[in-house]
C-alpha cells in the first residue's frame, strides 16, 4: 500500500472515531470530558472508514471506558472495565485496531484490539482472537493515536 493510500485511510479513521459522541480525540483523551453512559455513535455515522467484521465467537465482550484515557489509548480488561455489550456470532463496523493487552485464550495469543462499531451503533473494543481474519484484521485501519 502506498504512503499516501495509508494515510487518507489512517485519517479517515480517527475522524470516524472523532465523529463519536464521547468527544473530540481531545475529548476522548480528558476523563473529564467524556460520557458517563455507553459510547454511541451521531446520526451522521462514522460508518464511511468501517470494515465490515464477523465476531465468530459466543459472549464475547465489549469493552469502553470514555471515562479513563488509557481504555482509548491501550484497550485492555483493566483499564476498559465497562462492558457495554455482548455480541455472539455477529457482524459489526470494524473503525480502526490499536495494540493493547494480550489476550491468550483456547492456545492463541492476540494483542490487537479492534474498536467496533456495532449494529445498534454502541463502540467499543473487542480483542482481535475473537474477530475472524488473523492477528490484525485485513481492510481494518490502524487507529490514528
Amino acid at each position: 500500500m502506498n504512503t499516501r493510500r495509508l494515510l487518507k485511510a489512517t485519517t479517515a479513521a480517527a475522524a470516524a472515531v472523532a465523529a463519536l459522541t464521547l468527544g473530540s480525540p481531545a475529548a476522548v483523551a480528558s476523563p473529564a470530558a467524556a460520557q458517563a453512559g455507553p459510547p454511541t455513535t451521531t446520526a451522521s455515522t462514522a460508518s464511511a472508514a468501517a470494515t465490515s467484521v464477523y465476531i465468530w465467537a459466543t459472549n464475547v465482550n465489549v469493552r469502553y471506558d470514555g471515562a479513563d484515557a488509557d481504555c482509548v489509548h491501550y484497550p485492555s480488561r483493566g483499564s476498559c472495565v465497562k462492558i457495554v455489550a455482548t455480541v455472539s456470532r455477529t457482524t459489526a463496523e470494524g473503525m480502526c485496531q490499536h495494540p493493547g493487552e494480550e489476550i491468550v485464550d483456547s492456545g492463541y495469543r492476540n494483542r490487537w484490539w479492534t474498536l467496533l462499531k456495532l449494529p445498534d451503533g454502541t463502540i467499543g473494543w473487542v480483542n482481535n482472537i475473537y474477530i475472524q481474519g488473523g492477528e490484525k484484521i485485513a481492510g481494518v485501519p490502524d487507529c490514528g493515536w
